[in-house]
């Protein structure tokens, strides 16, 4: 098992950490793009949310809870013992550093938990920390394998919208029921345009499908060789893959190229070396199908419910239909997404040499030199065709950078270990030093001459739009050590710390230190339990540490410069000025102290083997941007003022149900709840964050950070049900009480609805999370199930603001249909109102459990006469997200619209809708 810089037994493991294999990582036969939803309920108290259903969507990771508010709060990626990548903490869910790793090379998993584990990675521990080791060759024979499998995709859930003379009637009882006076209102539509209208199907449209499931609409294709062996002096592993997946949204798909190449050589009883080498491109494309806000400003899906269902798409002459005005002007998204060119580059190189020379049997001294490589690039062109480059001709961007991003690294480590007294000893002492260096570059251009050539072509331009670039540098510097001492194999120590000084802070903390401490007693290995077989084996763990979060971007402890325009006779001049940011000389880590206590046992000869962890964890120094007096000359300040707690209980149970020689049943369940709550704020006691899409919802937030609460703390108006005739009205103004609008809880007990009577509806994390997992073999038969689940957690489903409050601003739901009436009012659905206002109400904050059935596996092992050459074979079948049981309206409630951000956890922005995936497959090993 893999601890950070070494590797130990599982039994003698002192701290929190949880392991999951390569074949749990790739369930056998599930094509998985991204190594972080690969974790999703395979390790307890590691909580996987998949921001939406787009080929190589981001995922929130949260390890042992969310433990900040402004920096990353996701886990730092080890990759072969080099620091590869974190998490974004972006609000763009599209977001997905770590889509260049592919999950198929992986051998194993390492989370590490606690502060005892985690503490050996110091300032960028804090937050989980997740250790990937890839395959690598074993000496004796060769082997070739091939693996290649394709499969085919549906949405998982479609939901109906009004056809065009059920909108048009909408619309029309809205603008009705909004009016002062009824009489001398002018209804939108005719009687006739009504009887007269189509219907075109816009959701449909944004759909790839077919006809029937005889044909692949969104196919998805993995293929992947390796070749591997050696011998005793030298290892090797070559691997190749490719992977290509079509979105079920046209216009989306998403591909990735890879090579790997692993060395291990022997050069002499006493030195040897290894080498990781991998390298990986990633293409998608994602015009406008992803969603980026509400109303106007919806995409994908969203946008296409949102339509003018009684429009065509194209004019007679076959010309795109640009946008439909109703309560806003909205963009036709079948043509955005079939015209718009998006396309979204990654290339990585990824490698490390590694020599280890054994001074003697006891010491040895070991050198890493790793670097990652890497170019990002996107190509946007919007043509004529579409209604946002009609205007301007044709407009464009290009983002990229003229050098690779680069991250450099050199870690030295002296290791002892040997018997030492009546125990044995593990120690190891080290010092690390990495740098980093991207740039950024974008070009804008509207007016190019052709939409054939698309970004091609900027020197024929029209006009060039102002450019932006920049570069960023960071460093970090390391002292590292660790000491492990096994007493009498019954009682384990371990201390660890780590120093570091990160270019990021002020020049006031510049370094800090990271202590840990752990102790666990081997209880089965006691005299007093040699006598029983009940019990194989039971240890008990203590844990205590601190550890940092240097996540924040570089330069925020310094007064930057920005661009100011200035005229001067008549001439406009740049010039360099105060960006509005005060530097902070005193800027230091967000610092987290954590006590863990665990139990690992083990009964009935094995047979049933389980973890239990409980912790305690505050994160203090939480860095938080402080509005100045404008006398200072300068508007915030980011500062050290707040923290946050987190408390939860962890349990890992595996079972071996049968074990016989033909027939194996194997569960394992992860069950995990975590309590969080903000502790301090500085001098505020509340702060309402940005959230996209904020701006189309009165007071402009969904949620609210609050001392005493958790984070994710959704903030609107508690409704009770819609008002009904005969109610007594407790309202100053009768029209808040009018039948069949939202009977709204007057929280401060005013007499009228405004933004002070908002409250908390609601949270978005669960109060439990985990995953099932059984494996079954019956001779050369296997089926492997896995589900994950979530409970008690709800997501606001922002979508509703406009497409399901019976406004009939824009095309809603059918749901609607249901709508209050006065012979309807057993519903919960308000009356038709053009002018309700756009609310966060609790009806439209939803229950956002779930139990659903993840991947399916069916596979065979081929017999040997049919193999013809090969040592071993199977075929499978493999279902993806098959059912689900839940409550939530929307398309899935495992959504994250807001992406990494830790405040708006959630939030449904009309995500992009997951699909339903079968696959087949083959794997051959000669």
């Amino acid at each position: 098992m893999a601890i950070g810089y070494s590797t130990v037994q599982k039994r003698d493991v002192t701290g929190a950490v949880a392991s999951v294999s390569g074949d749990q990582v790739t369930m056998r036969a599930a094509p998985t793009s991204t190594v972080n939803t690969a974790l999703q309920g395979r390790a307890a108290g590691v909580q996987v949310l998949t921001n939406s259903g787009m080929p190589g969507i981001g995922a929130s990771v949260r390890i042992r809870g969310t433990n900040s508010l402004s920096a990353n709060s996701e886990p730092l990626y080890v990759v072969d013992g080099i620091p590869a990548d974190q998490g974004t903490s972006s609000s763009d869910p599209k977001s997905n550093p770590l889509m260049s790793i592919d999950p198929n090379e992986i051998e194993s998993m390492d989370v590490l938990k606690d502060a005892s584990a985690k503490a050996i990675y110091g300032a960028r521990g804090a937050n989980g920390v997740v250790l990937i080791t890839t395959k690598r060759g074993r000496s004796g024979e060769n082997h070739f394998t091939v693996e290649s499998s394709y499969g085919f995709q549906r949405i998982s859930r479609f939901i109906p919208v009004l056809t065009g003379p059920q909108y048009m009637q909408l619309r029309n009882e809205a603008v009705l029921n909004s009016a002062k006076d009824p009489t001398t209102v002018k209804l939108p539509y005719s009687a006739a345009q009504i009887a007269s209208a189509q219907t075109f199907n816009y959701p449909a449209m944004m759909l790839r499908t077919c006809p029937s499931w005889s044909c692949v609409a969104a196919p998805q294709a993995n293929a992947a060789i390796t070749l591997s062996g050696g011998s005793d002096r030298m290892r090797y592993l070559f691997s190749g893959n490719y992977m290509k997946q079509d979105g079920i949204e046209i216009g989306s798909d998403f591909a990735r190229y890879g090579v790997r190449f692993n060395l291990d050589a022997d050069v002499s009883p006493r030195f040897r070396v290894a080498t990781s080498l991998s390298l990986t491109q990633v293409n998608r494309n994602a015009p406008r199908v992803e969603n980026g806000s509400v109303g106007a400003g919806a995409n994908g899906i969203l946008a296409a419910m949102q339509f003018d269902p009684s429009l065509a798409p194209r004019d007679a002459n076959g010309n795109w239909t640009k946008a439909a005005i109703l309560g806003e002007q909205v963009e036709n998204p079948v043509a955005n997404s079939s015209e718009i060119r998006d396309f979204n580059t990654t290339s990585r190189v990824v490698g490390n040499v590694v020599g280890e020379l054994a001074i003697s049997d006891a010491l040895k001294l070991r050198s890493t030199f790793g670097g990652t490589f890497g170019f990002d690039g996107i190509e946007f062109y919007a043509p004529r065709t579409v209604a946002s480059g009609l205007g301007p001709g044709g407009d464009s961007f290009i983002q990229a950078s003229a050098v690779p991003a680069r991250q450099l690294i050199n870690e030295n480590t002296l290791g002892f270990r040997r018997a030492l007294g009546p125990g044995s000893a593990d120690l190891l002492a080290g010092f690390s030093v990495q740098t980093a260096h991207f740039e950024n570059t974008v070009a804008r251009a509207q007016g190019l001459p052709s939409d054939a050539t698309t970004d091609n072509w900027y020197d024929a331009a029209r006009i060039l739009r102002p450019a932006s670039s920049g570069a960023t540098d960071w460093a970090l510097v390391s002292y590292l050590g660790r000491a492990n001492y096994s007493l009498k194999d019954r009682y384990l120590f371990t201390v660890t710390g780590r120093t570091d000084g990160s270019s990021r802070f002020g020049r006031n903390n510049k370094w800090a230190f990271f202590p840990s401490a752990a102790f666990a007693w081997r209880v089965s290995e006691e005299p007093f339990m040699q006598h029983q077989s009940l019990v194989g084996d039971l240890k008990l763990r203590l844990s205590y540490g601190k550890t940092g979060n240097q996540a924040i971007d570089p330069y925020n402890s310094l007064s930057r410069l920005g661009i100011c325009w200035y005229s001067l006779a008549g001439t406009e001049i740049n010039a360099l000025c105060p960006s509005g940011t005060r530097g902070n000389p005193d800027l230091k880590w967000e610092t987290q102290k954590q006590l863990n206590v665990g139990v690992d046992a083990s009964v009935l000869r094995g047979r049933i083997a389980f973890s239990v962890d409980a912790y305690h964890s505050v994160t203090n120094d939480l860095l938080l941007s402080v509005p100045l007096p404008a006398t200072s000359g300068f508007s915030s300040q980011l500062r050290n003022i707040g923290s946050v707690q987190n408390n939860g209980v962890e349990l890992s149970v595996t079972t071996v149900n049968v074990a016989t020689a033909r027939l194996a049943w194997r569960s394992t369940l992860n069950v995990a709840h975590n309590r969080n709550r903000v502790l301090d704020l500085g001098t505020a006691t509340q702060i309402f964050p940005g959230v996209r899409g904020g701006g189309f919802v009165e007071g402009g937030q969904t949620h609210i950070v609050r001392v005493g609460e958790p984070l994710g703390a959704i903030f609107g108006f508690k409704t009770v049900g819609l008002w009904q005739q005969g109610d007594q009205c407790y309202l100053t103004n009768a029209a808040d009480c009018t039948p069949g609008e939202y009977k709204i809880v007057d929280v401060n007990g005013d007499g009228k609805i405004d933004l002070n009577d908002r409250t908390i509806v609601g949270y978005a994390d669960p109060k439990l999370y985990g995953g099932l997992s059984n494996s079954l073999t019956y001779g050369p038969f296997s089926v492997d199930v896995f589900m994950n689940f979530s409970y008690g957690n709800q997501v606001v489903d922002m979508s509703r603001v406009f497409n399901g409050l019976a406004t009939g601003f824009m095309n809603e739901r059918a749901d609607v249909l249901n709508r209050w009436t006065p012979q309807n009012t057993n519903t919960d659905i308000p009356r038709a109102n053009f002018a309700r206002p756009r609310r966060i109400y609790s009806a439209l904050v939803e229950d956002g459990s779930f139990l659903r059935l993840q991947t399916l596996t069916l596979g065979y092992q081929l017999p040997s006469r049919l193999l013809r050459g090969a040592k071993a074979g199977r075929v499978y079948v493999t279902g993806q997200n098959l059912w689900i049981a839940t409550k939530y309206t929307g398309f899935d409630p495992e959504v994250n619209s807001m992406g990494g951000d830790p405040r708006t956890r959630g939030v449904d922005d009309g995500a992009y809708p997951r699909s339903r995936v079968w696959n087949f497959g083959v794997n051959l090993t000669f």
